[in-house]
């Protein structure tokens, strides 16, 4: 009896020093393409021409200045500033940031009437996801049904902001962003700020964390808000 082969002779096809100076060249082509253009692919702008704008109030002073040019000049009936708790609020006393944004945008001259908040509270949930939810069930508490809606965030969170809010609407709902234009670097030319890359790593993290591992359960559900059972 022949005992069976443990082991067969396979070619395999390796590339030559030519062949692989020219893949290493092209693998590092595509990263330094990918380095230089993620700033922008993570500060998305693309309004739907929706009547309400949602304001996420945890930004600064310098980008909520430009909500309110924004709100004024794509002719947005609403506003809603939307934020979670202070964690430190040793220089106000203000208890959470859409509280704090809506004072700001009222004091700064925001049209009358034309701004409301919408206060989310502790949650173990994605902080980003929970003001969606909130949102939602403020149209929901007030029998308004949208069609369309663009939030407002900073620059390079736009990206994740809007898929996660998406994610809370559902399919019936188009929402639209809006990325703040940062003052402190250029978008376009990341790296040369500290600040700018440790913003861009993680958020890009976890933009990647939502597209591949987030499931906030059902909708309506203990989860969805909360984040546990």
């Amino acid at each position: 009896m022949k005992f069976p082969a443990l082991f067969s002779r396979r070619y395999v096809i390796l590339p030559t020093f030519t062949g692989l100076i020219l893949l290493l060249s092209l693998l590092g082509l595509c990263v330094i393409w990918f380095f230089s253009h993620i700033g922008q692919f993570l500060s998305v702008s693309e309004p739907v021409g929706a009547d309400y704008l949602v304001i996420e109030g945890w930004v600064k002073k310098d980008e909520l200045n430009q909500a309110q040019q924004i709100f004024g000049q794509n002719g947005y009936q609403f506003g809603i500033a939307v934020g979670g708790p202070i964690s430190d609020n040793f220089y106000g006393l203000d208890s959470n940031y859409a509280e704090r944004s809506m004072k700001y945008l009222n004091g700064n001259g925001f049209p009358t009437g034309k701004l409301t908040m919408v206060a989310v509270p502790y949650s173990a949930q994605d902080r980003t996801f929970l003001s969606a939810v909130m949102v939602r069930e403020w149209f929901q508490h007030h029998r308004i049904e949208v069609s369309h809606l663009d939030v407002f965030t900073s620059h390079v969170h736009s990206r994740r902001t809007r898929d996660l809010y998406q994610l809370a609407f559902g399919d019936n709902v188009r929402v639209g962003v809006i990325a703040s234009t940062p003052a402190e670097f250029d978008i376009e030319r990341w790296w040369q700020k500290s600040e700018a890359a440790k913003n861009i790593g993680v958020e890009f993290i976890g933009w990647l964390m939502v597209k591949c591992c987030f499931t906030p359960g059902e909708k309506g559900s203990q989860i969805e808000k909360w984040g546990a059972s």
